[in-house]
């Protein structure tokens, strides 16, 4: 591969990797019990208020009150999680995202 080639693999695990394996190909793995969709929410919203090239002020409020109807309230996950089948297992926070 040339210098200027990147690559992204997402795993379910890391059960089969060596340390050799992570050490080289610079693996970082988050489990979706460490790392849950809310605070990706936020830092999304934050984000966006600091560069203010495109953000309402108002945005981080709105979006609080969506996460909460839409997800939270209405039991999302336990709705995908009983009414659809997924070819490929995914964690919530990639749901969420």
């Amino acid at each position: 591969m040339s210098d200027n080639t990147k690559m992204v693999f997402e795993v379910e695990n890391l059960n089969n990797a060596s340390p050799a394996t992570v050490s080289r190909c610079g693996i970082i793995f988050v489990s979706p019990t460490d790392l849950f969709w809310r605070p990706l929410i936020k830092t999304w919203c934050r984000d966006r208020t600091e560069d203010k090239t495109q953000c309402n002020p108002d945005e981080t409020a709105w979006c609080d009150e969506f996460t909460e109807k839409y997800i939270v309230k209405a039991d999302l996950q336990l709705i995908l999680n009983r009414d659809y089948h997924y070819v490929m297992p995914l964690p919530e926070v990639v749901r969420i995202t």
